[in-house]
């Protein structure tokens, strides 16, 4: 583990998948944990990416190492 947890409020588990958001063409992209730990994207467990949401109107892309 290197350290990084779950970005959502009240969870201590393991991030194991990054979300980033495109405001523009409203979407979401999710994919494996990041390189670095970056202000504008979001770590998640694979519980919360599992569950993730977006707005009503837009996508979410899953990266294709996402899926099981």
């Amino acid at each position: 583990m290197d350290g990084r947890l779950c970005s959502k409020v009240t969870c201590a588990r393991e991030a194991v998948a990054t979300l980033t958001y495109d405001y523009g063409d409203q979407m979401a992209a999710l994919g494996p944990l990041g390189g670095t730990n970056h202000p504008n994207a979001h770590d998640l467990c694979s519980q919360h990416a599992e569950r993730v949401s977006v707005p009503t109107g837009w996508i979410v892309v899953r990266h294709e190492a996402m899926r099981a």
